[in-house]
């Protein structure tokens, strides 16, 4: 990714100090968004980005951080002091600044991640701490909850089944819940459910999520999704909600206002 030249300026503590004699500027206008490093007076651009995402998600990340070492300019930047930089040849940027930029940028969207959870989906903060904990897309576990539950923590189906995620006693107690109506319990032990499955069938979404409802010796025996109609319409409400989460999610990043993201990983987006 071109726009690892900014991972310099994309730190946590300590790093600053190394910048004394380095500034950047993140220049935007209507076609692309620069990135220029300014050392010691002799200004390059390290970075061009003519992508409308990737070009808008650099400058609000710039926005997050300190003007001793970011300046950010809108349609004002001259370019003709610039030297002209070969779009062909990507910048060589040392390898620690590359981890630096991947670091900071996960943490940036698992800050918007967590507060899109928080606001739009019933216990998303549970559902997004479970999901962090055992590896697991929050989006697919918002989707099992809300197929499973319509997010009813007291919820208990004909069959004995309990709770947030619908686990029988059984399952539950294996997988160290004691109180399937309490929604920690029920989600943490619900989650680790699910992140076995989707090992059990190497990642098979559909497998998994089969497995969850019609058991995994059925999944395995039939060699994927049972010809049972309720688990197949089990499948398809679940996927189905899985990919509207994830469309959510993708709309609401694209939303996030410049700067909704401090330093301190505070999401201030209300």
């Amino acid at each position: 990714m071109a726009t690892l030249a900014l991972g310099t300026a994309l730190s946590i503590g300590g790093a600053s100090e190394a910048l004394q004699h380095v500034h950047f500027l993140v220049q935007k206008d209507l076609d692309a968004v620069r990135v220029v490093k300014i050392d010691d007076g002799h200004a390059h651009v390290v970075a061009k980005l003519s992508d409308g995402f990737a070009a808008n998600s650099v400058f609000k990340v710039s926005r997050a951080l300190p003007e001793s070492v970011v300046t950010r300019q809108i349609s004002l930047f001259n370019e003709q002091w610039l030297p002209a930089v070969a779009e062909t040849t990507p910048a060589v940027v040392p390898q620690q600044q590359k981890d630096l930029f991947h670091t900071e940028m996960a943490r940036i969207n698992s800050v918007i991640r967590q507060d899109f959870f928080a606001n739009a989906v019933p216990f998303g903060d549970l559902i997004h701490k479970k999901a962090q904990k055992y590896d697991v897309d929050p989006a697919l576990v918002a989707a099992v909850v809300e197929t499973e539950s319509r997010f009813h923590p007291t919820a208990r189906s004909s069959v004995g089944a309990q709770g947030l995620m619908q686990l029988m006693p059984r399952t539950g107690h294996w997988l160290g819940a004691k109180n399937l109506y309490d929604p920690e319990q029920n989600v943490d032990a619900g989650v680790r459910y699910l992140k076995y499955l989707q090992d059990r069938f190497n990642g098979n979404l559909k497998n998994a999520i089969a497995a969850y409802n019609g058991g995994e010796g059925n999944v395995q025996r039939y060699g994927g999704v049972p010809p049972f109609q309720e688990t197949r319409s089990y499948v398809k409400k679940v996927m189905s909600r899985y990919q509207e989460r994830q469309r959510q999610l993708k709309a609401y990043q694209r939303d996030v206002p410049a700067g909704a993201v401090a330093a301190d990983g505070v999401a201030a987006l209300r």
